[in-house]
């Protein structure tokens, strides 16, 4: 039985939790998205449109989510460039020593998936993308990325963390085009004038 957390604990509870958040999230879309295709297969055409209603709404949740890891991950960056003093006393509940092994942030992907597309002429396979993004970010990604996902054995937790970037950037910011054929991956013009920013 797992014990129960208290708020003095010295572990990063916020940001574990917002890990575990979502991961959960991006599970919950995956079967959302799979019994949504059944229903489509099977006819159920009000079913299937409501599913993908619900779908798009997560998929804007989960954007949400990662922006507040963003912020955490900000405070506890300046947590870390504080006085001994100030992380004496800023530590003492939510804020402990960073934990190792938590998975690379999905914005991180962004860049590299977007720089991958332009290489590859605007577009290209899914599998393919993924396969060059996995070169790019080699020496970004952590031990725990390269593990099997918990909810799908078959499929390394970085490539899904790849896929949950993609939908952001066709879903939620238009950085990747949306009508796109299916298993194929493009940048948009918005994609392109936010590359050349960064």
């Amino acid at each position: 039985m797992p014990q129960k957390r208290t708020t003095n604990t010295q572990s990063n509870d916020v940001g574990e939790a917002l890990a575990l958040l979502s991961e959960t999230l991006v599970e919950e879309e995956r079967r959302i998205r799979d019994e949504g295709a059944n229903a489509m297969k099977t006819g159920s055409y009000d079913t299937a449109r409501e599913v993908i209603d619900f779908a798009e709404r997560l998929i804007a949740f989960q954007c949400k989510v990662g922006a507040l890891a963003d912020e955490w991950e900000d405070l506890e960056n300046a947590r870390d460039a504080a006085t001994p003093e100030v992380q004496q006393i800023v530590s003492k509940h939510f804020f402990g020593k960073k934990k190792k092994g938590l998975i690379t942030p999905q914005d991180d992907y962004c860049q590299p998936i977007l720089e991958v597309l332009v290489e590859m002429g605007g577009g290209g396979k899914t599998k393919t993308v993924l396969d060059r993004v996995g070169k790019k970010m080699k020496a970004r990604l952590k031990p725990i990325d390269y593990e099997n996902h918990k909810s799908n054995d078959k499929q390394i937790r970085w490539r899904n963390t790849a896929q949950w970037a993609r939908n952001k950037m066709v879903n939620s910011d238009g950085r990747m085009k949306k009508d796109s054929p299916n298993g194929v991956w493009e940048i948009s013009d918005k994609g392109r004038k936010w590359l050349d920013t960064q």
